[in-house]
């Protein structure tokens, strides 16, 4: 198994922790006017848009670049909308997401990776890259490990 893709299977098994969490640490606040499940929410967001990218990069052989001011906008423009979910609901999302993001991961092309590698898209296969200060967050917002 490569590098990203046992950091991806520890990665779920850590997120899928997020299960235990109460009602109550959904509702922590994790700074910047975000609470726990928003933050949830916003890698929701993030695993689901990382199906459509590889999609794109088979069928066209390029990527849909992102620049830093990208996720910034969607973040903005987002944090509204993740806030208003369910708490509840956005800890099923997020494990939902973050498993179809690692399954379609892991059905990439060996030249796929290189590709990704080489052109320093790391975070499009090490998922752990975005989940791993988030879920630190939510362990620091609600006062114990997950």
């Amino acid at each position: 198994m490569s590098d990203h893709g046992q950091r991806n299977r520890e990665g779920l098994e850590r997120l899928r922790r997020i299960t235990s969490l109460s009602d109550a640490e959904l509702a922590k606040d994790t700074g910047n006017g975000w609470t726990v499940s928003t933050v949830l929410g916003h890698m929701a967001f993030f695993d689901r848009m990382l199906v459509p990218r590889w999609d794109i990069y088979e069928k066209d052989g390029v990527f849909a670049e992102l620049t830093p001011n990208h996720f910034d906008l969607i973040n903005d423009a987002g944090a509204g909308d993740w806030s208003a979910l369910p708490p509840r609901s956005t800890v099923s999302t997020c494990v939902e997401a973050a498993e179809r993001a690692v399954a379609r991961i892991d059905a990439l092309s060996e030249k796929a990776v290189a590709v990704a590698l080489e052109t320093n898209r790391k975070a499009l296969l090490d998922r752990m890259l975005h989940w791993g200060p988030h879920l630190d967050q939510i362990e620091s917002a609600i006062g114990r490990q997950i």
